[in-house]
């Protein structure tokens, strides 16, 4: 667990609030961090949150606990105090709630909202849809895991593939959790409908570039809200969160590794072939190929943004941010830069528009710089840790040796890339929202 170590340098004197009022202004504090917590949020966000709407809401000061599944608040005004905790059930990412949340913590610290007001804005919240329709969310995954294959060399067929076998597994990932089945479930069978489908490539010889078809499919299931907030909670010290976060993310990328290789063993193929690298090397091909990337980056976040239900008003700036950083990274990639390297440098420019467009519209740089971000998440190199791990324990002992180097190698590489896509996007707000730690 974690506690608050942001906010304010000295606690403000307040008129004391009743043994009721300190009651409701707990209550409210704790369904506020909860539904954070729900829906993606990192962990010092959280604690901010929670802190600044119990403080907002006259308290004198809160002290908050921060753990995978549960959220802790000690409530102190004058005299009385109230500790609480409250069990969080994860479900899923949703940007709208962690921006109209941010927004209701701005009311009540300048006073523009009471404690009536605040829980009927969070009774609306819990009642929230989905932004977007499901269709669109459906047409909007399969183009960006089609997208990603076009990021990874496909060609045109591939991309009708990817599209038609992303979508479809979408399709069936939203029936699935409607109907409340095991998350992990879920992923397997999604995992399975998406590489059922993508060999197809293969089976009937569509493209010579089936494996690239194989991988892209199964992004749509791709960690990496989970990755990257472990990374971020590591980073700034919350570190059972940040840990947990990424067994989590390990244990999805497992379940994707599993549902593609039955898909793969029902196909008749042996094994996920290495993907291509395409490396032009004439000055006007090199642009052309960084304009591309910058497209299909941006088509990619777009649909991963739709996804994690960012407000619409936003797609674009996220489309934005995402062809830029991509385009960056790739073009370092293209100069000889480390994968690392080149990461580092993309999360930056993508943690820089966020803080910019955070600070002029008053919005968490999350809502922002996660869909950006997703694009250069290493779902491949997760994946075939996980497709690694199994080859171990279902393939041939002699090859032991080899896979076992191979696995660490993806480990190390999925390892570096994460924390630089946190600290290159957590960077900028880092430095310009710092704050004197309470002590």
């Amino acid at each position: 667990m974690e506690t608050t170590g942001v906010l304010m340098a000295e606690r403000p004197t307040k008129a004391p609030l009743n043994y009721e009022a300190l009651r409701d202004v707990i209550d409210l504090s704790l369904w506020a961090g909860q539904l954070l917590l729900q829906h993606g949020a990192e962990s010092a966000r959280i604690e901010e949150s929670v802190h600044r709407l119990g403080t907002g809401l006259g308290a004198d000061w809160l002290d908050v606990l921060v753990s995978p599944n549960v959220i802790a608040v000690t409530t102190t005004s004058g005299q009385e105090f109230r500790t609480k905790i409250r069990r969080v059930v994860s479900i899923g990412v949703n940007m709208a709630i962690i921006h109209e949340i941010n927004q209701i913590v701005r009311q009540v610290s300048s006073g523009d909202l009471d404690r009536i007001q605040v829980r009927a804005r969070l009774q609306r919240l819990d009642r929230l849809r989905h932004h977007h329709k499901r269709w669109l969310v459906v047409g909007m995954v399969g183009a960006a895991c089609a997208a990603f294959s076009r990021l990874n060399g496909g060609d045109w067929p591939v991309f009708a593939v990817v599209f038609l076998a992303s979508a479809i597994a979408m399709f069936v990932r939203q029936e699935l959790g409607r109907r409340y089945f095991n998350h992990l479930l879920i992923v397997i069978v999604t995992a399975f409908t998406a590489g059922i489908l993508a060999s197809a490539a293969q089976v009937f010889n569509l493209t010579p570039q089936p494996q690239i078809a194989l991988a892209s499919a199964v992004l749509l299931l791709v960690p990496g809200v989970h990755l990257i907030n472990a990374a971020d909670d590591l980073i700034k010290g919350h570190l059972v969160t940040g840990l947990i976060r990424g067994i989590t993310g390990a244990l999805i990328s497992m379940g994707i590794a599993v549902g593609l290789a039955l898909a793969l063993r029902l196909a008749g193929i042996s094994a996920l072939a290495t993907l291509p690298v395409v490396r032009p090397t004439e000055t006007v091909a090199i642009i052309g190929f960084i304009t591309q990337d910058a497209i299909w980056a941006a088509l990619a976040a777009s649909g991963f943004a739709v996804l994690f239900n960012v407000p619409g008003r936003m797609l674009p700036i996220c489309a934005l941010a995402a062809a830029l950083g991509h385009a960056l990274r790739t073009a370092l990639l293209l100069g000889g830069m480390d994968v690392e390297v080149a990461t580092l440098g993309g999360a930056l420019v993508m943690g820089l528009i966020g803080e910019i467009f955070a600070q002029r519209w008053h919005i968490p740089a999350l809502v922002i710089t996660v869909s950006a971000a997703v694009t250069m998440v290493p779902g491949i190199f997760a994946f075939r840790t996980m497709m690694g791990i199994l080859e171990i324990a279902l393939g041939d002992t002699r090859l032991l040796v080899d896979t076992l180097a191979v696995v660490s190698l993806n480990v190390i590489k999925t390892s570096l890339i994460l924390g630089a896509i946190a600290l290159g996007i957590a960077l900028p707000g880092l430095i310009v929202g710092r704050e004197k730690p309470v002590v």
